[in-house]
C-alpha cells in the first residue's frame, strides 16, 4: 500500500520499497534526501541510494559547528575597519551570524561499514530525523 505523497519519492527508492513498505518521513538536506520506512533508511544522494537498517546502526552522532570563516572576516571588518563605524558594525553582525548559524551534521555509524554515513542540513530537517533513528533504535542520542 502505498502513501498519497509517494510522488515526491523518487523511482530509484520506489523500486528498493518492499510492498509492504511504505515511506514514513521525507528528509530533503544538503546534497542528499532521506526516506524512512518502518524497517529503514534509504539515503538517496546523486542518484545514489544507501540503505541502512535500523538494526544495523550502532550509534549517531548530532554535531554543530560554526562557521569559523565567518567569525573570522567579521573580527577583520571590526578590528581593522578603519575609521567608519559601518565596517565594525558589518564586523560585529557577522562574528554574531557566525556564532548564531551553525552548520548541523548528523553522522551514522553503521555495522560492517567502515566510514559513517554523514547527513549535513539544517537544524529543522536534521533535528527530527536524529530524533527518528533514536526512536527506531530505541537507544538515546550519542
Amino acid at each position: 500500500m502505498r502513501n498519497e505523497g509517494d510522488h515526491l519519492v523518487p523511482g530509484v527508492v520506489r523500486q528498493l520499497l518492499s510492498p509492504d513498505e511504505d515511506v514514513e518521513a521525507r528528509y530533503e538536506m544538503k546534497g542528499a534526501e532521506a526516506y524512512a520506512t518502518p524497517k529503514r533508511l534509504i539515503v538517496l544522494r546523486g542518484g545514489q541510494t544507501t540503505t541502512i537498517a535500523y538494526d544495523r546502526i550502532a550509534t549517531t552522532r548530532d554535531v554543530a559547528k560554526t562557521n569559523a570563516w565567518i567569525i573570522l572576516a567579521g573580527a577583520a571588518l571590526f578590528f581593522f575597519g578603519g575609521t567608519s563605524l559601518a565596517f565594525p558594525a558589518a564586523g560585529a553582525a557577522l562574528i554574531l551570524l557566525g556564532v548564531l548559524v551553525r552548520a548541523r551534521r548528523v553522522e551514522i555509524f553503521v555495522t560492517g561499514l567502515k566510514d559513517p554515513v554523514v547527513l549535513d542540513g539544517a537544524r529543522e530537517v536534521l533535528g527530527p530525523l536524529a530524533q527518528k533513528l533514536a526512536d527506531k533504535r530505541g537507544r538515546p542520542l550519542a
